[in-house]
């Protein structure tokens, strides 16, 4: 059975972000690597005859090991425009998936030259174009609004600095990473102090004193990158250095309701099954093992400032 256990005595503060570390127990022993992926996928557009489509791409593993690719995950490669992924996606080894994706760079319909990774988007790109079905008790992507969504919070972050040719987001958080004070001073921070524990497979972000992401690898041994640029698109959706800590109740509410114990099936595989669930304020999205263990999980706080009205 799935437990967190919170490492309150080591929470830390990043900036204005207060970061819990979390121990989870009862995860899936499968084997995995993260981002970043440098030369070991392959990302190309996919042809069904008619040419590329915005919304998908494949994504092939030549290589002996399986790889999660955490959603909101920004990739170049040699696509004709910049996409980030719309879900988390599983890529077993020697195997090649076609992942759901969104568009962040507008203006470009051909060959170029971007970074493989871009890190991770802004949690307000990540958290665009999704509705709460009542219904199904846990959030869907609206497939008629997410793409202008999502275009939305590019143009907000390209506000900060100017208008670029393409509007990329990968180009507009790679210049911004340099040039903007609070940015820059959150990324800096997290790379000369950010603590990753021995026992540690999770962890958990706070802004403004509410809890606002929760994230879980069963497989955490390269982790930290990860966490990294997760901490860099969060910065992106923050425009001050103020610290407000989260209070530990509001924490471990935010956990309950996250309800990693309690989540729907979506998708049945043989070996690897995607299930949501949560509430009305509280998204979150797994993958689980044969066994219904968790391999992934994802939590967003959408009561939380930052992914109102996105």
């Amino acid at each position: 059975m799935t437990s967190i256990k919170l490492f309150i005595k080591e929470t830390q503060q990043i900036g204005p972000l207060h970061v819990w570390p979390l121990k989870v127990t009862g995860v899936s022993r499968h084997t995995y690597s993260v981002p970043p992926f440098g030369d070991k996928l392959i990302f190309s557009e996919y042809d069904d005859g008619d040419g590329g489509r915005v919304n998908v791409i494949e994504v092939h593993n030549p290589t002996e090991e399986d790889f999660v690719i955490p959603s909101g995950w920004i990739v170049g490669a040699n696509l004709l425009q910049v996409r980030t992924f719309n879900h988390s996606e599983l890529v077993k080894a020697g195997e090649s998936i076609l992942a759901d994706v969104s568009c962040v760079e507008k203006g470009r319909w051909g060959e170029g030259q971007n970074e493989t990774d871009g890190g991770r988007a802004p949690l307000s790109v990540i958290g665009a174009g999704w509705d709460y079905d009542a219904e199904r008790k846990f959030w869907v992507i609206d497939r008629n609004s997410r793409q202008s969504r999502v275009w939305n919070q590019v143009s907000r972050q390209e506000s900060r600095s100017g208008v670029r040719s393409t509007s990329s987001l990968q180009q507009i958080m790679t210049e911004d990473s340099e040039q903007a004070a609070v940015q820059s001073r959150i990324q800096q921070i997290s790379r000369n102090s950010l603590k990753i524990y021995d026992e540690q497979n999770g962890f958990l972000v706070a802004v403004d004193g509410e809890p606002l992401l929760m994230e879980v690898f069963s497989d955490s041994r390269n982790i930290e990158k990860t966490i990294q640029e997760t901490i860099r698109g969060i910065s992106f959706d923050i425009a001050h250095l103020d610290f407000e800590p989260a209070l530990d109740g509001d924490v471990r509410r935010f956990v309950e309701e996250a309800n990693l114990g309690g989540l729907n099936p979506i998708q049945i595989d043989d070996w690897a099954s995607q299930f949501a669930g949560g509430n009305h304020g509280v998204d979150t999205k797994a993958t689980k093992d044969r066994h219904g263990l968790l391999i992934h999980s994802i939590s967003l706080n959408r009561r939380h400032r930052i992914l109102m009205e996105v």
